[in-house]
């Protein structure tokens, strides 16, 4: 049975975030040593959303952790879709805008989310994954993530923020089995950006509209972000909810493999769609707390628990199947005790 210690907040205020941060911290305080590099994976929050992490929380917990370390980075991949996150450059300003300027920040998969190191796992969906290829400069990740709900999966937690966040583009388009990207004519302008930018040279220019040869595409999506026209969209329905949340799953196995490992998921502000919404949105239920835990699968199990699984199903959707696929791969276990932090 694993253990997932439970630190209680029913408001919040800049103080309180502060003093949370600080005892959530004790947690892991032996569990990183001094030759560590730490990975702090979180997610900044797109321009719009009013309810990601708090940068308070998150720069108390940094300040613990990078006293005790060798290296200590704030870091995330780029985004599939068109946007801020899209590129490293446009991603880091960002996020120094939503006040995460107080450490350093990296986005791991490069300035086009094109930089990626391949992970062989050899299980159901891939035999090997694509991650940004950043993550080789760390030998251990201390992962924040903010429970909200998804889209798709229904339950974004852990799992989701090492799985799908930590995949690079291309890899981002594996987890989605997002591979025939289309050109929407009425936006495309002809312009031969995505042309020159892809890496294999299979978008050529007819007709005044761009169009992708299938049989040469390695579906890295680099072409999602260059176009300044949004003209190549992405086919979110090809995968059923179930694939998606077992490949995310994967990759998360492939991406803790003999790597030191802590989690905090984080059970406030917890909206009905996550960060990527460039969205006010309303929680849905009364803020909880904050969970600490070396044992993945038991810590999305407690936080889904918490906020009651209810709250995440959507029809077709179970959301606590990510958390059993995780347990059939050995990640973790979903017996757990909670110990409640005074």
């Amino acid at each position: 049975m694993s253990e997932v210690y439970f630190l209680k907040i029913k408001k919040q205020s800049p103080k309180i975030l502060a003093e949370a941060g600080k005892k959530i911290s004790k947690v892991f305080s032996n569990f990183f040593d001094s030759g560590d590099k730490v990975a702090i994976k979180l997610h900044f929050g797109e321009r719009g959303s009013q309810t990601y992490l708090s940068p308070i929380l998150v720069r108390a917990i940094y300040q613990k952790l990078q006293k005790k370390v060798e290296k200590a980075a704030l870091v995330d991949c780029n985004v599939l879709y068109k946007g801020e996150r899209s590129f490293a450059s446009s991603h880091k300003k960002l996020a120094r805008d939503h006040g995460f300027g107080f450490a350093p920040i990296l986005i791991l998969d490069g300035e086009k989310g094109d930089e990626e190191i391949k992970i062989k796992i050899n299980k159901k969906h891939f035999k090997e994954i694509k991650v940004g290829k950043g993550i080789k400069d760390f030998n251990a990740i201390l992962n924040i993530s903010h429970i909200t709900g998804h889209g798709i999966t229904g339950f974004g937690g852990a799992l989701k923020n090492v799985g799908m966040g930590l995949g690079s583009k291309g890899g981002k388009l594996e987890m989605h089995q997002a591979f025939r990207l289309e050109i929407n004519p009425d936006l495309c302008q002809g312009c031969g950006t995505c042309q020159s930018e892809c890496p294999v040279k299979a978008i050529s220019i007819k007709n005044d509209k761009a169009q992708i040869d299938y049989q040469k595409c390695i579906g890295c999506g680099k072409c999602i972000s260059v176009c300044p026209f949004e003209a190549v969209e992405i086919p979110w329905g090809a995968s059923s909810a179930k694939d998606l949340q077992e490949r995310i799953v994967e990759y998360a196995f492939g991406i803790l493999k003999q790597r030191k490992t802590f989690f905090l998921n984080v059970l406030l502000n917890i909206t009905p769609q996550c960060d990527c919404v460039r969205e006010k949105q309303k929680p849905m239920v009364k803020d909880i707390g904050i969970l600490g835990s070396q044992d993945i699968v038991a810590i999305d199990k407690a936080s889904l628990d918490l906020v009651g699984k209810n709250y995440f199903e959507k029809p077709g959707v179970d959301p606590s199947f990510q958390i059993d696929y995780a347990q059939k791969l050995n990640l973790g276990e979903k017996d757990y005790k909670l110990i409640e932090i005074k």
